[in-house]
């Protein structure tokens, strides 16, 4: 054979992989890898590539595998444990996460390559084949067990038989659910849901619901806005379910409401904190030095500032922005994602 077949990086796994986090990173340091700070590499995970890029605060999780020519990982970026990326191009963007034993691979073209947005997500136990490229945009979802696929064959072409290599595109907001099959040249375009368990074989177009074998679109027009009244309701709602979370988790806490909104006071093993929501803009620096506030809307430009005032963090949730970071902040903004809300970084 003229084209030496890669095989599983036995020797890396053995002797990089094993290595703690700390001598890992300077072994890849060393060989002209980019790495960021607070970058955790977990045991037996190992990273093989020509041009190697990895950000701030990365995590990537037990016995992965990342494997490609030109590695570029952003910002915050986590990779479950026991996880597969073979590809010859990886561009994983701000606040991305991969799952657990999630699967990325197959054949190899001089064009194959994973793009994933900021926020996206891949769920665990997916399989993704990009032979040719797979673009996943800003804020979409991928459920467990979904498969993608840009090429497709078996029987013989010459013979009459299908055979379809092409790029599987998703735009912005698309959301994905459990066993959804994508088969290859597929496109889906912006804020579209899935039905679980569909076969989509033709394109999708911006802001529809689909769902079927093969997939057809029920609603378009979607989705239906909330208004604001709507919108206060939701909200109520999720801060009640954060706060009965946290208490749950055995944390304790004070909250006391205002006409602008509420403080919730809390007291962690001595370390006290304010995590604070108001519909006023106006707003006083705090007391306490580990702190956050969350405002219904603020400007880049007021988030900013409230930053310089002394809060630790700030969530604006209309328009979905957020600075800096506090382990309450930063627990409330993970608390939010599971009602889809999440937040821009301005830092």
């Amino acid at each position: 054979m003229l084209v030496k077949k890669e095989r599983i990086p036995v020797l890396q796994l053995l002797f990089v992989g094993m290595l703690p986090s700390p001598l890992k990173k300077a072994y890849y340091r060393m060989k002209g890898y980019k790495i960021g700070k607070n970058v955790s590499i977990s045991l037996g995970a190992v990273i093989i590539g020509k041009n190697v890029s990895i950000g701030d605060g990365v995590k990537i999780g037990f016995l992965t595998m990342i494997r490609s020519k030109e590695i570029d990982i952003r910002r915050f970026v986590k990779i479950g444990s026991m996880s597969v990326i073979d590809t010859e191009k990886l561009f994983i963007d701000d606040d991305a996460r991969i799952n657990e034993q999630v699967f990325i691979g197959g054949m190899k073209t001089p064009h194959s390559s994973l793009h994933l947005g900021k926020r996206t997500i891949i769920m665990q136990l997916s399989y993704l084949n990009p032979t040719l490229p797979i673009k996943i945009d800003d804020d979409s979802g991928v459920g467990g067990h979904c498969l993608f696929f840009t090429h497709g064959s078996w029987n013989n072409q010459l013979e009459g038989y299908p055979v379809k290599f092409a790029p599987i595109t998703l735009g912005k907001k698309v959301w994905l659910p459990w066993r959804v099959f994508l088969m290859p040249g597929v496109t889906i375009g912006d804020n579209v849901v899935i039905g679980a368990n569909s076969l989509i074989s033709s394109d999708i177009p911006s802001n529809s619901l689909a769902a079927g074998a093969p997939a057809k679109v029920i609603r378009q027009d979607f989705p239906k806005r909330p208004d604001e009244q709507q919108k206060a309701e939701m909200l109520n709602t999720i801060y009640n379910d954060f706060i009965e979370y946290l208490v749950y988790s055995g944390i304790s806490l004070e909250k006391i409401d205002n006409s602008g909104g509420f403080d919730i006071n809390i007291n962690q093993q001595g370390n006290k904190s304010i995590l604070k929501y108001s519909t006023n803009n106006s707003i006083e620096a705090p007391s306490e030095s580990n702190n956050a506030l969350v405002v219904y809307e603020a400007s880049e430009g007021q988030v900013s500032s409230y930053l310089s005032q002394g809060w630790k963090m700030v969530l604006s949730i209309n328009n979905n922005l957020r600075i800096g970071s506090s382990d309450a902040g930063e627990e409330m903004a993970t608390f939010f994602s599971r009602y889809g809300v999440r937040f821009s970084r301005l830092d």
